[in-house]
């Protein structure tokens, strides 16, 4: 009896398993849809799910990047020459991705060297640390930075510090660029 317990189960296993896969791989999305809501519960219906409205889609090229943006989930900025799959431009493909050049030479490369425009550097540009705050490859903001406004800013500057000056009393969420320039300036205040 208990041998063909054992025998039931391994064909039922067998089957769901050989079901599961036909659908996965075989089958119209209908199908596949009627297969696995068999077995499962929740399995959403293709013929209910639009993830892209195509009705609005002028070409097949337009529709594609709307589907590309979809599977990619947030919008990114991208630094050009890695959207561009020009690793070659900063890494040393041959020598294991090495930089080409240390920071912040590779960066002034194609960038403004800041050392030439203010007489006195914020810390980091001073150090030659762009990727203190900036993205070498991709963000969520604009200029690659790792975060938006004051979260940027007070990563590294003591929050009760900055708001201990009487200056910076009523300033709320306003964004620290919008008075001081995060890369240097002609003081050590960085006013813009």
């Amino acid at each position: 009896m208990t041998d063909f317990r054992h025998s039931c189960t391994r064909f039922l296993l067998v089957g769901l398993a050989f079901a599961l896969s036909l659908a996965h791989f075989a089958c119209s999305p209908m199908t596949r849809y009627k297969v696995l809501s068999f077995f499962f519960d929740g399995v959403p219906n293709p013929s209910e799910v639009a993830l892209v409205d195509t009705s609005a889609v002028a070409d097949r090229a337009a529709l594609e990047e709307r589907l590309r943006r979809l599977r990619m989930g947030p919008q990114y900025v991208f630094h050009p020459p890695y959207q561009d799959k020009d690793c070659g431009s900063c890494h040393d493909i041959q020598a294991g991705n090495r930089l080409l050049a240390p920071q912040p030479d590779l960066c002034y490369g194609c960038h403004d060297d800041f050392r030439e425009s203010f007489e006195v550097l914020h810390g980091p540009v001073a150090g030659g640390y762009c990727t203190a705050c900036h993205n070498p490859h991709m963000a969520k903001n604009e200029n690659l930075l790792f975060a938006k406004g004051q979260a940027l800013c007070l990563f590294c500057h003591e929050k009760t510090d900055v708001f201990a000056n009487p200056v910076h009393s009523d300033i709320g969420e306003a964004d620290c660029t919008e008075c001081h320039n995060p890369h240097g300036g002609d003081d050590r205040t960085f006013l813009q």
